[in-house]
């Protein structure tokens, strides 16, 4: 077994170094990284703060920057957009994806931002950055506008009344077409027909919102599509003991209180609604008018871990019944995001939808390593930064890899895979 070393850090720092330069934006006081310039030509939310964590081992200083330009884009009513369209020439992308931008403009309010949310792993991000540099002055031009997305999750989207997030369309969990959330959207990954509804769920869905003005409630009562998301939840609890964290440092003691004690109240609520013990799993739930559980198991399905609040006998049944089982999640290529099991009886059309197949995403990667070092299980986290930095050096950089072969799949260049990086820093390696 290839052990890492000093090289492998070394190698993945240069790789990451060229290719988030590729997409980098400098410009008029505003600086981020495109996740690919090529086919996400604008500023993405949790994007951004992958970015962000990979520049804190490269530069610190423009990690910062990238977290300070995110901040900003955060929209009157609090919300932090999921995009933020920024101007052609920024980002040198070639002509038919221009004329893209320009025919899904009504997407975007007046500024070019999303009316979608992301999870709020920005806030963790923020947290990391504080840490490595410990700069006060930086954290306090940054903290209204990140209490105000915070506050806005919290106060607008518990739309099932139980303190959890809940999320309006599967662009919001982040997981796009994640097999978690297909029941909410009345698509089976078994039907022949139920093709055509994936092709234009998420044109369909987005104009429905907006014709509610993306009002929250008036949304909730419709109920075409209200779900209770484990990675939105799960990130969002760590993004609230986040915030507490920070608060201190912002001498804000009342946010600290609140954010703290709203982080413990929804771990509570996961457990209480998201649990089933004949499984040993967390499912999300959605349909506002009448609760149910969604028991499709993902990695999203792990993030309990990621939390920091999982129960003691629950996190050790989701490690041992379930991530490392060679059945479900401990593969030959770390991590799937959809065990083998789950697609089984599915059709082809599944593998050609993003975060439906046989796909490793290594955000997640990167999120249950963190998570297995704090259990306590650092030769499990030790082993997935290996085996994750081993399929980056082979495959480069690319938006996701087949959980088959490990082959990098679709977009070459694209940046998640730099948070190998911080995988592997928190490991030494040897």
């Amino acid at each position: 077994m290839e052990e890492l070393t000093a090289q492998d850090c070394e190698k993945l720092t240069v790789e990451a170094e060229r290719v988030l330069a590729l997409n980098e934006v400098d410009l008029s006081g505003d600086y981020y990284h495109m996740p690919n310039w090529r086919h996400y030509p604008s500023l993405f939310a949790w994007d951004s703060a992958y970015h962000a964590v990979t520049m804190l081992h490269i530069d610190p200083e423009k990690a910062k920057r990238e977290l300070e330009t995110l901040f900003r884009q955060v929209s009157p009513d609090g919300h932090m957009p999921h995009e933020v369209l920024v101007p052609c020439a920024a980002t040198r992308a070639h002509p038919l994806r221009n004329l893209m931008r320009w025919a899904v403009q009504w997407q975007y309010d007046s500024r070019g931002a999303s009316h979608l949310v992301d999870p709020p792993i920005y806030v963790y991000a923020a947290l990391l950055a504080f840490r490595k540099t410990g700069d006060r002055d930086w954290l306090m031009r940054i903290w209204e506008d990140l209490c105000r997305c915070l506050d806005y999750l919290l106060e607008e989207r518990d739309l099932f009344g139980d303190g959890l997030v809940s999320i309006l369309h599967p662009w919001e969990a982040g997981t796009d077409l994640s097999p978690q959330l297909l029941p909410a959207l009345g698509i089976h990954a078994s039907s022949r027909s139920d093709v055509l509804q994936a092709n234009f769920y998420a044109v369909l869905l987005y104009r429905f919102c907006s014709s509610y003005g993306w009002d929250p409630e008036s949304l909730k009562r419709e109920n075409r599509f209200v779900v209770e998301d484990l990675t939105m939840n799960c990130i969002t609890i760590r993004a609230l003991d986040s915030a507490a964290e920070l608060a201190v440092y912002a001498d804000d003691e009342m946010a600290a209180r609140r954010y703290s004690s709203r982080a413990a109240f929804m771990a509570e609520a996961l457990e209480d609604v998201c649990w089933n013990e004949t499984d040993g799993c967390y499912y999300p739930r959605w349909n506002s008018s009448g609760p149910v559980l969604a028991r499709v198991r993902t990695a999203a399905s792990l993030l309990p871990l990621f939390t920091g609040h999982c129960r003691a006998d629950r996190a050790e049944r989701l490690i041992d019944e379930h991530l490392l089982e060679p059945g479900e999640f401990w593969t030959e290529h770390l991590l799937p995001f959809n065990p083998h099991d789950e697609l089984a009886g599915a059709r082809p059309w599944i593998e050609r939808k993003l975060w439906c197949g046989h796909c490793i995403w290594i955000n997640f990667n990167w999120m249950l390593a963190i998570a297995l070092l704090e259990q306590g299980r650092e030769r499990e986290a030790r082993e997935l930064t290996r085996r994750t930095v081993k399929m980056i050096e082979r495959e480069g950089f690319w938006e996701y890899y087949d959980s088959r072969t490990g082959r990098g799949k679709r977009i070459r260049d694209f940046n998640w895979p730099g948070l190998a990086l911080d995988m592997l820093n928190r490991l030494s390696p040897s």
